[in-house]
Order: C-alpha cells, then structure tokens, then sequence
C-alpha cells in the first residue's frame, strides 16, 4: 500500500470503488487508512490543547463509535450533534460512519426553540452535546419530543414522557459508555462505507423559513473531496486551519479532505481575526476557508505583515464575491481563492485560482472537475412557459449537475423533485457565466438575508415578529453593511390600538431567535405592500426601508 499523502483521485488511500457518481461501490475508511500506514503524522490540534495523531484520533473515533453502540445507535440511525467545534468533534464525525449512522450537525448558536423542530424533522435517535451546550441540548431535545409526540428514546409517551425527549449524551459520557462490555459491538463497526449510503443531513432552508435537512451521501462528499483534490493540489506538508463551524457544510468538509489527505486540521472554536493571523504563521496553515467579513476582519488585524510562505489557499464564499475585498486581499499578496457553493452540493461548485482573482474580482470562478454548471433563463416570449439556457453574460439561475449534487430533502419528496427537476439542482440563486467559463453570482435567493456568512430567513423571523401582541404584520429584508455584507431589517405594522416600541420588539425576537437573526431596526409603517394575490412585494419594502428612517 502507498504512503504517499495524496494516493487516490480524492486524496485518500485504499479506495475500492469505480468512478465517481457511479452506482453502487464502497470506498475504504480513510481515517482508518491513515492510522495505519502513518500512525505518528499529527491529524487534529484544537485550542482546548488536544493535539491527536492519525493513530489517536482513530481510537478516539472507535471509542465513541462503541459508546454510541452502547448506547443504541445502529446504521441508518440518525445522531444530532450540538457540540463546540473541536477535537471531539471530528472524532465524532469519524465514530458515526464507522458505525453506519448518519450525523445530523445543529447550530449551537442557535436557541431551543429553533433546534427542537429540527431535531424532530430529523427523527434523531441520540443528541450528543458537551459542557458548553448541555442545557440548550436538554431543552431542544424537551421542544423535539413536544413536537413529535415522542418519549425518552424516540418511543410514543405519555404527557410525563414528552418532557424528556431524545436521550441526551455528552461526548465524555459517550466516550465512557465504550467500556462497558461490548455485546459484540466491534463486529458492528465498519472499515469502508457505501457510496450511495447516506452520512450526513445538514439543515438548510429556502425562503420560507422552514427548516430542511439536506440529505449528503459519503459519495457526495468524496465527489467534493476529489474534485477539490483536482483544484487545490493538496500535499502532505499541508496544514487546514478551520475557523467556520462544523455545522456547516464548509466546516464539515474540512473534516472530510484533512482526513482523506492525511493532513492536519488545527481548529478554532470560533473566529476571531487576531487569533487566526497569528495561526497563519505558528501553525504554519496552508489552507483556510472564509466568509467576506472574516477576511476583511483578518486584513485589518493582519498591520501589513508579510503573508506566511506556507499560506497557499484562502477559499472565500459564503455569499457574492466582494470585488473590492479580493482586489486589496490579492494586492496585499494573500492567496484569495473565491468560491461559490451551497449545502445541497457539499461544499463548493466553483472556484477561481488565486493567480487570476485581481484580474477577475467579481468572479467565483469556473465548475471544479466533474461538476457542470448552467444558467437557467424564462422564456423572452410571454406565451410559453418553458425556461431557455442563458448566453453568456445573460443573468439567470444558477443550475448545478455532477455527483456532488445531494440526494434530496429528508422526508420532502415534493421539495426533492422540485429542486432537483430534470437532472439538474436549481440553486434558485442567480448568476451568469463570462466568455472565459467563469460564475458572478449576482444575488442569492431575493428573500435571504446572508449577514456573515450565515443565512438568515425572513419568513422565520416574521413569523416571531407575528406572535408578539402588538404587531399586525411584519416584513423582514436585507439592508446593506458594511461590516457583515448585509443585515435585517424589519417593516411593522401595529394592531389597532397599538404602537411600535422597537426595544420590547427586538428583546421578543432575541428570546426566541438566534442573536444574528434579530432585526437591526424596526420600522413602523401603516401597511406592506401586496399584490392582489396577497403575495408580499419585498421589493417595495426594501424601497420603504431604505427611504425612511430606522426606528
């Protein structure tokens, strides 16, 4: 067997499979893979001071892959996970695919009330947590059982039982449970996993606000790692730094390349710009992804320092490429790699090297390997109903084809075929392709709010606006920032008899939403415009907003 860091198309060793996007295959356990041909080469180092070699963060996995036995999960289970971003984290990752299990990663930035619903969507038979999320796991799990009418375990209970909800794990006690005597569990975990099995359900969401979890196969995230492999030329001096949550697909997917590359991963709980400047140069990090407010977080911190020789790829997405953020990053000498990616493809779509980012600054850059890309138009003649293919430079919707394409939405078949109508996933992102191939994306979804790389539902946020006594109807939209790309903003209309106190409106909003999610201004106004159907014009609220003043 080679040992060479990069030894299959993906990056990773001992892959027993045909092509990817074929039917059918298994591929081996790259982690396991690593452990074994490069047991000292250092795998995860994370600020609580962990610092675990391949061989260590095998047997990490393996314990907690034998605790979760213990603990009643079997393939196909789902296991929901709220934890902080490091060590235990990754290892968690790897114990659930050894297991067969499927990882269901919440936001831990987000409050129970948000997290129960989607803990019931996903039918989680387990909510592993840790001592920084214990209380919010315990009460999500309460709002989840509510929701589905469940007991302890995920069985039918009455009114006493549903308080209790999904059992909640911490990753320590976990960990413990692989003690106990096994019952033949080691004969449960797997050396390699089914290409077509499902690995992972992200929660993702359209318009709507509703909460939908995107199902990934592990052959949509080999699909990503190799074509990123294709992309980026990993090498075995590489160092990935992540700073983007786990919950994430972008954090996930750094999971995934580190391990199949056998590189190390040095994890950040969180961002902060001055803490990750000085990474760039002790840890000596390669690659990082980021959203725009980072780098522009970290251009301000970084004093006109030398860019670190070793830094050889800072991946930027997370929303429409900011040209005058590439060109003084590209100016400054950094490696901005722009991107463009959503969810429902494990991570990126497209890419743009760096050498070309100061000469093509609004560009997210071409199709990576094995990914096709279109632009979907109306038809110009009002008679026919059919969508045409975009010319190049013609603004349209972004469409997406290859096996990085996920499987569908869990339990929304509807929503599954709408999204993935004639082989192709509509983004329902709009852009355009150049002459050279390349993608500008010129807006995300008309309704989105992405304010620092997170993506904030309106009809969420409205909906929680519609609760409060005061309020008759409400409207969220965008407004531009120049700190976060763009934040919400809300227009309101009081109840007869009422008025709009903006302080007892946005502490309503931040005891039920998370606080990036709460309305930077309240606006009153006498009524939102609607067309005659009653469908909301958000076009003419933003116009209402940006004219009058925040309240």
């Amino acid at each position: 067997m080679s040992t060479r860091a990069v030894d299959q198309p993906d990056g990773s060793p001992g892959a027993v499979a045909g092509p990817v996007g074929s039917v059918g295959g298994v591929v081996a356990d790259w982690l396991l893979e690593f452990a074994r041909i490069a047991p000292d080469r250092p795998a995860v180092v994370d600020e609580a001071g962990t610092r675990w070699t391949f061989a260590e963060l095998a047997a990490a996995a393996r314990r907690l892959a034998l605790g979760l036995d213990a603990a009643g999960v079997r393939a196909g289970d789902r296991v929901a996970a709220l934890l902080a971003d490091g060590a235990p984290f990754v290892a968690l990752v790897h114990a659930t695919r050894r297991l067969g299990a499927v990882l269901v990663p919440l936001n831990r930035r987000a409050t129970a009330a948000e997290l129960g619903p989607q803990l019931a969507a996903a039918g989680g038979r387990i909510l592993v947590c840790d001592d920084t999320t214990a209380v919010t796991a315990r009460a999500a799990a309460a709002v989840a059982a509510a929701a589905a009418g469940i007991g302890p375990g995920g069985a039918a209970g009455g009114k006493a039982d549903r308080a209790a909800g999904p059992p909640v794990l911490g990753v320590d006690e976990i960990d413990r449970l692989s003690a106990r005597p096994d019952h033949g569990a080691p004969g449960r975990l797997r050396e390699a996993v089914e290409l077509e099995a499902p690995a992972t359900i992200v929660f993702t969401s359209g318009t709507s606000g509703r909460p939908k979890g995107a199902i990934l196969s592990h052959g949509n995230h080999r699909a990503s790692a190799t074509a990123w492999a294709a992309f980026l030329e990993p090498r075995p001096s590489d160092r990935w730094l992540a700073c983007l949550p786990f919950y994430h697909v972008a954090g996930l997917a750094m999971i995934d390349r580190t391990a199949r590359w056998g590189v190390p991963l040095v994890v950040h709980r969180r961002f902060e710009a001055a803490a990750v400047a000085r990474a760039l140069v002790e840890d000596e990090v390669s690659h990082l992804s980021l959203v725009a407010t980072m780098l522009r977080a970290l251009l301000e911190v970084d004093g006109g320092r030398p860019v670190p020789a070793t830094l050889r790829a800072i991946l930027l997405g997370g929303g429409p490429t900011p040209a005058p953020l590439v060109l003084e990053a590209a100016g400054r000498g950094f490696p901005v790699v722009p991107t463009y990616g959503l969810t429902e493809t494990a991570s990126g779509v497209v890419a743009l090297p760096a050498a070309e980012a100061a000469f093509r600054p609004g560009s997210a850059g071409r199709p990576l390997p094995g990914v096709e890309l279109a632009i979907r138009l109306e038809s110009r003649d009002a008679r026919r109903r059919e969508a045409r293919p975009g010319e190049i430079g013609e603004v349209g919707e972004i469409l997406v084809r290859g096996p990085i394409v996920f499987v569908g939405y869990d339990r929304r078949p509807a929503e599954t075929t709408a999204a993935l109508a004639g082989g192709w996933l509509r983004t329902g992102d709009l852009g355009s392709i150049d002459e050279a191939g390349c993608l500008t994306v010129v807006d995300r979804r008309d309704d989105l709010v992405v304010s620092g790389g997170e993506n904030i539902y309106p009809a969420e946020i409205e909906a929680v606006l519609l609760a409060h006594a005061a309020v008759e109807d409400a409207a969220v939209v965008a407004r531009p920032d120049a700190r976060w790309g763009s934040v919400p903003v809300a227009a309101v209309v009081a109840r007869p008899g009422c008025s709009i106190d903006p302080a007892e409106l946005a502490a309503h909003c931040r005891a039920r939403l998370a606080a990036y999610k709460v309305p930077v201004a309240f606006q009153p106004v006498a009524a939102l415009p609607r067309s005659a159907g009653g469908k909301l014009l958000r076009r003419e609220v933003r116009a209402m907003i940006t004219d009058g003043d925040d309240a």
